[in-house]
């Protein structure tokens, strides 16, 4: 899956000159986190709730809404935005836009296709797709199991659980915490999981956690 494929299409923006006020409400009214600053169809910059959370200060500090008002509305997008901004391209994986995010710790990416802004993914939006590839968006049972991390091995499970007749719905390995082994999670298409976790045993696997969840 790509970026492209999860990215949302219908853009809400600003402009440098715009002043604080506007990005707050633009914000709230658009139930939004991060907005991409443009110029012309070109990005320039980025703002988050936090960057104008920051600018602003609170409202009970101000004897008036029309004073709070006219001290926000005196600062402008490009006095507080992130100018170094940090973006993907359509066709990159989404797991790679995800590792992005974490890196760089920021909740948004604009998408840029020929230094043109096409679109932003968010950490909700990948959140949603990694919800997806681990198959937690059904009922099924899930398999946890460390395994040696040598060639042949994760194919001798998925060939244990289809002798059982069962259907995996995802599957997914990760580092173990320590040794040279990985930690395989698999979702299965049954409400019981028992003969599955009985003839992983029965080859040799020890330690199989298998649980029904909803």
């Amino acid at each position: 899956m790509r970026v492209k494929d999860r990215m949302r299409r219908s853009l809400v923006s600003v402009a440098q000159s715009d002043t604080l006020d506007h990005a707050l409400t633009t914000l709230k009214r658009f139930n939004i986190r991060h907005l991409p600053v443009v110029k012309g169809d070109h990005v320039v910059g980025i703002v988050s709730d936090r960057d104008v959370k920051k600018a602003a200060p609170s409202p009970f500090d101000y004897p008036t809404a029309e004073e709070f008002r006219a001290f926000t509305s005196a600062v402008s997008v490009k006095e507080i935005m992130t100018k170094e901004v940090v973006t993907v391209a359509p066709l990159t994986p989404i797991e790679e836009a995800a590792s992005l995010m974490s890196q760089k710790r920021i909740g948004a990416l604009p998408v840029v296709q020929e230094g043109r802004l096409i679109g932003m993914i968010t950490e909700t939006d990948v959140l949603g797709v990694m919800t997806e590839m681990m198959g937690a968006t059904q009922t099924a049972s899930r398999i946890e199991i460390e395994i040696p991390a040598s060639p042949g091995t994760l194919t001798e499970v998925i060939g244990i659980v289809e002798g059982q007749q069962i259907e995996i719905a995802s599957l997914v390995t990760l580092p173990a915490r320590e040794g040279a082994r990985r930690l395989l999670i698999m979702r299965l298409r049954t409400i019981n999981p028992d003969p599955v976790v009985r003839a992983l045993e029965a080859r040799g696997y020890p330690q199989v956690v298998g649980e029904f969840v909803s």
